[in-house]
């Protein structure tokens, strides 16, 4: 693609805002009070757990479903009430849904012609649809004679062919094996990049989202926990489904205290721990610490006294092998901890039963509301 495209695509590239949306499957509040800015060109993830409001949001956009309250705003057109084909949205379903008797090319074709495109238009638009997704010698096979990734390339090319403001994706690498899944999320991104589209996906699989999107919706129960980028979560989450849910955690429960002018953590487990970082919160009720096992050191012997580290003492319980690292199960004062190592060729593990030393840095410790 050359430069001057690239750059027409990036300047037409649409915002996407979400206003007050409320929806309800009667009595069931699904989505409540998103409110929500895309930037154009952005590929952003819907991301949480089964049930949470992500794939009923994503059907809102394209106009699948309608909100009781709020508005659905794209550029600068208010589409609400629009019914999908009036959208100018483009949707990759997470089934696929290619005709099984058309050719691929068929299949690419088949949204041009319901809308009545001249031929030479169709054939030139679906070469360079099939060009981008790598599929252009494949042209005259059927879907079945494709891998899944084909068939996930088909469905791609499918929908950028009709040119749409914005690109919505429902979980559409789910279908995959885990080494396919890898390959096909970076062709995802590349692809996304190339065209400069607004993308908005679907995921339950937060390594997808962490590593394809430039920002994160996080949801639970139909509201949006925390957006931004996947470092930000991860590194400060708002409360403690946000830490939980991007990656692992250990948490110790408690209660936030004053002492003098210093900020500590009297834990539940009798623990009472100096903390710098505590997300605002100024009360008591509620709240738990936070720490990641990749920051945790463990040694036998050796202990830090700097005032900058932690120390915790526990006994092993269980151990991981990960293959880059080993995860050990740590009982510190009826609590389990778990602590990354790093494994090296020729390092033995350490056994069950055996009294460490946990370390970890001050600004590695977070606490946050329950």
């Amino acid at each position: 693609m050359n430069n001057a495209l690239h750059k027409a695509r990036a300047d037409s590239a649409v915002s996407v805002r979400l206003e007050g949306i409320n929806l309800s499957f009667g009595k069931t509040h699904v989505l409540k009070g998103i409110d929500l800015q895309i930037e154009p060109g952005e590929f952003f993830a819907f991301l949480g757990p089964s049930g949470c409001g992500k794939t009923t949001l994503l059907r809102l956009l394209a106009g699948f479903e309608s909100a009781q309250t709020g508005q659905v705003i794209i550029g600068d057109q208010e589409v609400s009430y629009l019914p999908p084909w009036q959208r100018n949205l483009g949707m990759v379903f997470q089934s696929y849904a290619l005709w099984p008797h058309m050719t691929i090319r068929k299949n690419v074709a088949f949204g041009l012609e319901e809308r009545h495109v001249p031929r030479s238009e169709i054939n030139r638009r679906v070469d360079r649809a099939l060009d981008l997704v790598s599929l252009l010698e494949l042209a005259d096979r059927r879907p079945s004679q494709l891998s899944g990734g084909q068939q996930q390339r088909v469905a791609l090319a499918r929908t950028i062919v009709i040119e749409p403001q914005v690109l919505l994706l429902d979980e559409p690498l789910s279908n995959l094996d885990a080494k396919l899944r890898i390959q096909m999320r970076h062709e995802l991104l590349d692809l996304q990049r190339k065209l400069s589209i607004t993308t908005i996906f679907v995921t339950h699989d937060q390594e997808e989202a962490n590593t394809i999107a430039d920002r994160i919706a996080l949801m639970k129960d139909g509201v949006i926990q925390q957006n931004g980028t996947p470092v930000e979560l991860y590194d400060k989450p708002v409360n403690r489904f946000v830490a939980d849910f991007l990656g692992t955690a250990n948490f110790f429960e408690g209660k936030l205290d004053k002492s003098g002018s210093a900020w500590v953590f009297q834990a539940n487990n009798g623990l009472v721990i100096p903390v710098d970082n505590h997300s605002g919160i100024k009360n008591s009720g509620g709240c738990c610490l936070v720490f990641r096992p990749q920051n945790v050191k463990v040694t036998v012997d050796a202990k830090n006294d700097s005032n900058d580290t932690i120390q915790f003492q526990g006994t092993i319980k269980g151990k991981e092998f990960l293959g880059s690292t080993i995860r050990y199960r740590v009982n510190v004062c009826g609590d389990d901890v778990f602590a990354d190592v790093s494994h090296q060729q020729g390092r033995h593990l350490l056994e069950n039963g055996t009294q460490v030393n946990l370390g970890i840095h001050r600004n590695q410790i977070m606490v946050v509301s329950d």
